[in-house]
């Protein structure tokens, strides 16, 4: 069994030694954290070892594999490319209960939380983040680090751009488009298309300046 280091000894963090157990197929022997203040806890009787310049170290100890478990998207993808120029390999945490169709396509580095559903035909690019409870549906496209929280639906034939995000119990209708670094707010219903960098909310999902207008 290969053994790993999980970045992140948040929340995040402990979601994926969670699932990285249930799965059974790797062990998880450090994590890493920039908040140094952590160094020599344990979380579930694994070891804080220290922040990224640890890696090295680790890498030398024999461990193998990485998940970086941060929320905030764009930090998750640097870290990543980081310990992939390292040497690590970069390892996906997916729940069991998780559905994943046949031909659906995730890729590398992906979390796939208890009970999400990925259905036919979808594509979850690298570094994504599909919550607990999240669907995505037929003909999504999930791009690279992207974060679908918990219980948020996405419909068929959602486009989610890089590094976008929706939040927690969220609904997206068939076929709309959320730009990249975009983010719907919890419980949001997106029925129009949402331009890169932007931030709706309310149900229905306003612009900022139509909900101005309003």
């Amino acid at each position: 069994m290969a053994t790993i280091l999980i970045y992140g000894a948040g929340g995040l963090g402990r979601i994926a030694l969670d699932i990285f157990h249930a799965q059974a197929r790797h062990r998880t022997v450090a994590f890493l954290d920039r908040d140094l203040s952590l160094c020599g806890e344990a979380i579930d009787d694994v070891p804080v070892r220290g922040n990224l310049s640890a890696a090295r170290t680790l890498m030398a100890e024999g461990v193998s594999g990485a998940y970086v478990a941060i929320g905030c998207n764009e930090t998750r993808c640097l870290i990543a490319s980081q310990l992939r120029m390292l040497g690590f390999d970069l390892v996906s945490p997916i729940h069991p209960t998780a559905v994943i169709a046949a031909r659906a396509e995730v890729r590398e580095h992906v979390m796939i939380g208890a009970r999400a559903a990925i259905c036919v035909h979808a594509t979850v690019a690298a570094h994504a983040i599909i919550a607990t409870n999240a669907i995505v549906e037929h003909d999504n496209v999930i791009g690279a680090g992207a974060f679908v929280e918990p219980a948020a639906r996405l419909a068929g034939g959602v486009r989610l751009g890089e590094r976008a995000r929706v939040g927690i119990g969220a609904c997206v209708i068939p076929g709309r488009s959320i730009g990249a670094q975009a983010t719907v707010g919890p419980g949001a219903i997106v029925i129009r298309d949402v331009p890169d960098g932007v931030t709706v909310r309310g149900a229905p999902a306003r612009l900022p300046e139509l909900a101005s207008v309003e």
